[in-house]
């Protein structure tokens, strides 16, 4: 139902005269396929008819070149996403990355995140856990959140160097702020005083703050205690497990090293 009432609803010049609204003849254009006289179309602007468009030609050279259009835009769309992707930290062999594994499904049709829940996805060397996490990031940021994702050894590299940059704000807002952190190699990080500090910070931050953060560790949780403590920092290393504990579903990819597996077959 035409309302007319400046709403941004396209009317014709038929549609004008039936709600008895005054208006100037538009220019008249043709289709430069066929020639066709094409029908205008305004918008109520401020009391006044403004020519915005015309309808479509049905010719088929109108046709074709509205098909070539939608390809481009569709291309046009399709490099913006795989832009808005690399930018979040996918790496480029995973930029294509998708996965069928009915945790990370579930956990993203669900509303886990909403709840700040994250994953814990933990297996052996080579069996696939960074492709899962990549392809879990590339699919939040095709549904328009703000994804960071990192190693944690390169996260920590990047906290430290802010240190050096008298213009830097806090080295760890990035990581503190973004909607999904997803946090690569969990445990292979060193176990000093400062790294585990700064890794609660972040995680405790997030925990604080219901924000979902994504790990991927070749340890399991207990493991993964174990080897955040080797430097001695027991009590901070049992608060970070704590919170991922409290936070994550556990994900489990199995023995199979998948890298290994393809190299022998």
């Amino acid at each position: 139902m035409l309302k007319g009432k400046g709403d941004g609803t396209l009317l014709t010049e038929k549609d004008l005269e039936e709600l008895g609204i005054r208006f100037e003849k538009p220019e008249r254009q043709r289709c430069r396929f066929c020639g066709k006289e094409l029908e205008p179309l305004g918008v109520l602007f401020m009391g006044e008819v403004k020519w915005v468009a015309t309808k479509s030609c049905e010719c088929d050279g109108a046709k074709e070149e509205a098909r070539r259009q939608q390809l481009q835009q569709a291309k046009q769309k399709q490099a913006a996403a795989a832009e808005k992707v690399e930018r979040a930290g996918v790496k480029p062999r995973f930029a294509s990355a998708i996965t069928s594994n009915d945790q990370v499904v579930e956990y993203l049709s669900g509303d886990s995140m909403e709840r700040g829940m994250g994953l814990y996805i933990h297996g052996r060397v080579g069996s696939g856990k960074t492709h899962m996490a990549s392809a879990l990031a590339r699919a939040l940021v095709y549904e328009g959140y703000s994804v960071v994702m990192t190693t944690a050894l390169d996260m920590l590299d990047s906290v430290k160097s802010s240190y050096d940059d008298s213009f830097s704000s806090d080295g760890t807002s990035k990581f503190r702020s973004c909607d999904v952190l997803v946090v690569d190699d969990l445990g292979k990080e060193g176990a000093t005083s400062w790294a585990l500090t700064t890794l609660f910070q972040i995680v405790n931050s997030r925990y604080e703050s219901l924000k979902p953060t994504v790990f991927t560790s070749q340890y399991d949780l207990d493991a993964l205690g174990r080897r955040m403590s080797r430097g001695g920092e027991r009590e901070s290393a049992e608060a970070i497990v704590s919170r991922i504990q409290e936070t994550c579903e556990v994900v489990e990819t199995g023995d199979v090293d998948w890298r290994r597996r393809g190299k022998q077959s």
